[in-house]
This record gives C-alpha cells, sequence and structure tokens, in this order.
C-alpha cells in the first residue's frame, strides 16, 4: 500500500503551507552549500486530469480501466479519497461514478480551462528535474520523485504517495479562478498564494514533510518542531537554489522584513514564554500556524505568520553554517534536536 499524505485546503489550516512567489528588493536566498548538478533533465509530469477527461465518451468504461492500468492505486485514491466515490462491492474500479464524473459538464469545462492555462508545463518541469537531480545527489538511496497532475474542484494542493508527488492544479489559478476560492471562503492569506509559481515550491516541501514528518511524532516538544520545520524550509532552500528567502517562508517582503528586524525579540519571548521544552502542541501550535500573523498571546498583530518556523529556520541554516561536513542526508535524518540547537550557537 501506498503511504498517502494529503493536502486539503480548509479555513484553520493547511498540511503543507502554500508559499508566495514574488520578486523584490532585498529577498534573494542565502546559499546552501549544495553542489549544483551541471546537466539535468526535465522531469516528465504526467498528466491524469487531461487523460481522463479527454476519455473517448463512446467508450468511457474501456477508458477508465485503461487509466487504472496506467495509474493503478492513485486512480483508486483519487476515486475515494479525493471525490469521496462510494466503494461499492460490485464496482471495485469505480466505473458508475467515475463515468459520471467524466461526463460532468463543469469538470469537463474546469479542465480545459486548466489545459489551456498550464500548457505543457516545460517551466514547472525543468524546474522540479534541477530538484529531482539534487535529490537524487543527496539521496541516493532514496527512490526518485515522480510527479502526477490531477484537479478535484478547488478541495486538493498536494497529495503524496511515497515517492509519488500529485499536484492539484485547480487550485493555482488565482488569476483565472480567484472568484470561486472567495466564494469556498478560503482566507484572503491564502488565496493571495494560489497561484502557478507557488507549484514547485510547494510539491519540493509536500515531498521534504512526506519523507520525514515522522520526526515531530516521536518528539513532540516545541523544540523538535521548531526545527523539524527549520529542516524542511533548508531542504526546500537546498533543492530550490534559485528561489528567495521570501518564497521559502511563503512571506510577503514585508513579512520576512519584519521577522529579520524582530529576531532578537521572538527568541526572547519563547524563552520568557518557556516554550522550548513545552511538550502539549495545542500550546504552542500558533507559533507554527499560516495566517496573516502570528495569532499567540504576547505576540504582536504586525508580527508575521508562524514565526517558530522562521525561527527554526535561523536556527538550520546556522548549525550548517558552522558544521560544513554535515551532509544534506545526515540533517535530515538527525532527530537529536537539542544537538542541532546546541552547535548552531544560535544568538540572534
Amino acid at each position: 500500500m501506498f503511504k498517502i499524505s494529503i493536502n486539503k485546503l480548509a479555513y484553520v489550516s493547511v498540511l503543507c503551507t502554500l508559499v508566495l512567489i514574488t520578486s523584490c528588493n532585498g529577498c534573494k536566498k542565502k546559499t546552501v552549500d549544495i553542489k549544483i548538478p551541471e546537466h539535468y533533465e526535465p522531469v516528465q509530469i504526467s498528466r491524469f486530469e487531461k487523460e481522463l477527461f479527454t476519455i473517448d465518451s463512446n467508450h468511457v468504461e474501456n477508458g477508465l480501466v485503461e487509466l487504472y492500468k496506467k495509474y493503478g492505486q492513485i486512480y483508486l485514491s483519487y476515486a475515494h479519497d479525493l471525490m469521496a466515490m462510494k466503494n461499492e462491492p460490485e464496482d471495485t474500479l469505480y466505473l458508475k461514478p467515475m463515468s459520471m464524473l467524466v461526463r460532468y459538464q463543469p469538470f469537463r469545462l474546469l479542465q480545459k480551462q486548466v489545459d489551456a492555462s498550464f500548457g505543457d508545463m516545460k517551466d514547472i518541469a525543468n524546474e522540479l528535474g534541477l530538484a529531482n537531480a539534487i535529490y537524487k545527489q543527496e539521496f541516493p538511496k532514496r527512490a526518485t520523485p515522480h510527479y502526477v497532475t490531477f484537479i478535484s474542484e478547488y478541495s486538493y494542493a498536494n497529495v503524496t504517495y511515497d515517492s509519488l508527488m500529485c499536484i492539484g492544479l485547480d487550485m493555482y489559478m488565482n488569476d483565472e479562478l480567484g472568484k470561486f476560492y472567495h466564494a469556498l471562503e478560503f482566507p484572503e492569506f491564502m488565496i493571495r498564494k494560489l497561484r502557478k509559481d507557488y507549484i514547485v515550491p510547494n510539491t519540493i516541501k509536500a515531498l521534504g514533510i512526506s519523507q520525514f514528518d515522522e520526526q515531530t511524532t516521536k518528539d513532540k516538544r516545541f523544540l523538535a518542531q521548531m526545527i523539524f520545520e527549520g529542516k524542511i524550509k533548508y531542504f526546500m532552500q537546498a533543492l530550490l537554489p534559485s528561489t528567495p528567502d521570501s518564497i521559502i517562508m511563503g512571506y510577503t517582503p514585508q513579512q520576512l522584513e519584519w521577522c529579520g528586524k524582530n529576531e532578537g525579540e521572538m527568541w526572547a519571548h519563547f524563552i520568557e514564554k518557556d516554550l522550548l521544552y513545552k511538550n502539549e502542541p495545542s500550546e504552542f501550535t500558533r507559533y507554527f500556524n499560516d495566517g496573516p500573523f502570528t495569532s499567540a498571546q504576547g505576540v504582536p498583530a504586525e508580527s508575521s505568520p508562524g514565526i517558530g518556523v522562521f525561527a527554526g529556520w535561523q536556527i538550520v541554516k546556522k548549525y550548517m553554517q558552522l558544521n560544513p561536513k554535515v551532509t544534506l542526508e545526515q540533517l535530515m535524518n538527525e532527530t537529536d534536536f537539542d544537538k542541532i540547537l546546541k552547535l548552531s550557537k544560535y544568538k540572534p
């Protein structure tokens, strides 16, 4: 069975926080000591939604069977997990509800709009190709990611099955579909980031989370969550070497600037509140959530969201700077979070 991780966008929280892509002065990313491959190939992105909605209308069931043969568990999970179709014992391939979906005109129109907007996705395939090359170089024993696109009528942005990364294209079309996002009551801080430029960063973040998220199920302390989040940001930075810091954090330029100016005050706040070794997540999740700001007691309303994530990233960057022999793989596999903090000598 596949290990499935689903990112369903909701008002309160998202598994895979959407990130803001923007060009700005002062937002250049800091370099990571990773060798950039000189030669790499663009990835092959499988277009599940295109193949699904271009099935011959006169032979729908035959087309669905062929689609299942190609995609297997992805097909079944799309029907059951993403589209919430009922599992009938006599219809193990969901042929009846999938046939209805293929003929459902609003979905067919959405697919056409998605196809017109994204075209051949060459730019995305090229960015993911570089990310894959770095991933294969740094994690030679892990399976190289593969990529599949789908649509779910504004519900899912990213779904992962082990090393298979699935991308919900209809969740990256703010320019074309912004009114639908507003109608679904997504908060404004989320809507502003539902754009095409976020596909690659979100996908690489989802990859990192899917590969290493078990670390914070074993250690539930604030410190562990903070440094784990920092490791995910460093992982993104390593695989996306031309991506600015603002994109990695999902910040506006102003939010990134605020964190830079208030880094010392943030750390003092964590110490004053005795947060580092608290092990009840309900007491500190607000420091890691996305939102318009960090809505925790004692944190000003003009703050940036997720200041615990930002602090964790600074700790990890400092740790890697002071310990240059540590590889990306060793960093991501390191679960002694106290060791990382100590060796980082972090003193903002």
